[in-house]
Order: C-alpha cells, then structure tokens, then sequence
C-alpha cells in the first residue's frame, strides 16, 4: 500500500513527520514541473536524496542540499512505498529532518505558503506536540521560538501568547508557523459540545441513514467508510497528520 498525495494536501515537513512517527522505511518520489525527486527513508530518518531535472535527469542537487530544495517547493505530486532494502543503503544526509526545515524557512518569504491546509490567526489556540524520546534534544531554536515554545502551556491562543511576551502579533504568528513546520507545536482541537439527547423522530433517522448507504449524505462518505456507522466522520478539529497517520499505518 503506497500513500500518495500532493503537498497541497500535506507539506513535506508534514510528511517526515509521519515518518518518524511510524518509523516507516521506505521510498519517497515527488514530481514538480520538469524536476523529479527522491528520499530514502530508513526507520523514519532521511538517509539520501536527490533532485534530477528533466529531460536530461541532470542532478541538480544531493543529499542535505536537495531535501532544503525539495522543502521550498509548494506544490508536488508525492508517492511513498514501503521499501526495506532502504536500511541497507549508506547514509548520506548529514543533519536531521528538522534542521533541514529549519534551514528551508530561512531562506523562505511567506511560511503561509509553506503550510497552505493550516489558517493561524490571532484566536487559534495551541497545543504542544508530542516528542519521540529525546528528539527535542536534537532541535536548534532561536530564543524567540524558545519565548513562545515556553509560554504554549500557559497562554493557548496566539493573541495571549502576544499579550504575554510583548510581541507584535506579526511576529509571534511567523514563529509559530515555524514551530508547526518542525513538529514542536499544533492546533489544538476545539471542545467537544456535549451531546444532547436525540429526540424520537431524530433516531429513527440515524438509524434509517445507518442502513441506507443510497442517501444524498452517503454519496460523499468513503466507500471504505460506509461500513462502519461509527467510523464515518473523524473529528472535525483533528489535525492532518492524525488523519493520515490512520492511514498509513499499515504500509
């Protein structure tokens, strides 16, 4: 099972995420216009990559250099394939993932574009990612992502963030577009309301809709999903990568 998409869909920040997160091990190809890509992925670590131009296949850039590369495009087609003859390649890549977002962002003008799926405003609440054992030892920030890293636990919202630091807002939304970049913070879900029990006629039409897949609403549910009732809808304010994360758990 390959997972595929665009980096319209999910960034390549987002997808060495899940990797590390799986680990996964295997192959991934991007394909940009005339330029063509590959990662190799090892137990969720960047090991080797490349860019070619087409149509001579020139390579344009290698290892580091060419996932920064691959970092400031916005949008690409993306496949990745379970390979296990990938842990048997040397290792070429000499910084981690997140230094090379890290670097990508510097030479970047608009993060926006960066995450395109993701609208931070002044009222978007945070939340700390969680960390694999000892990954937060292996991320460099600068003291202004350090000030807002610190304050997440104690001031959700952006708008308080810049309250608490004395930050203009402008500059607390880029920082925390960089933190999201490198994993260490995310939106957080919205309060779930609580459920109000269903009235009579309410129930026989969720029942009736359980066992009618024809329905207008069943047209836009998965077909995969159609034979779970329960399993229809993630949450609404669940993130992207949690949402794929179930999908690529078995590849």
């Amino acid at each position: 099972m390959a997972l595929e998409g665009t980096l319209k869909d999910m960034s390549l920040s987002d997808l060495f995420q899940v990797f590390r997160m799986g680990p996964k091990t295997g192959v991934l190809f991007l394909a940009c216009t005339d330029l063509r890509a590959i990662v190799y992925v090892a137990a969720g670590e960047l090991i080797d990559a490349a860019v070619v131009c087409l149509p001579d296949r020139r390579v344009i850039a290698a290892h580091d250099e060419a996932v920064i590369q691959m970092l400031l495009w916005d949008d690409a087609a993306f496949v990745f394939r379970h390979n296990p003859a990938v842990l048997h390649r040397p290792v070429r890549i000499r910084h981690d993932a997140e230094h090379l977002v890290l670097e990508s962002i510097r030479r970047r003008d608009d993060l926006r574009s960066m995450l395109p799926y993701h609208h931070v405003t002044l009222d978007t609440c945070l939340q700390l990612s969680p960390l694999s054992a000892g990954r937060e030892c292996s991320v460099s920030l600068s003291v202004i992502q350090w000030r807002i890293l610190s304050q997440v636990p104690h001031h959700s919202s952006i708008r308080a963030i810049s309250q608490a630091t004395g930050m203009p807002p402008d500059q607390v939304i880029h920082s925390v577009l960089e933190l999201m970049a490198i994993g260490l913070v995310e939106i957080a879900p919205a309060p779930r309301l609580a459920q109000q029990p269903l009235r009579r006629h309410e129930m026989m039409v969720t029942e009736t809709t359980d066992h009618a897949p024809h329905f207008a609403w069943a047209a836009s549910v998965h077909p995969d999903e159609r034979a779970g009732a329960h399993e229809r809808r993630l949450p609404i304010s669940r993130s992207l990568i949690d949402a794929v994360m179930r999908r690529v758990r078995g590849l």
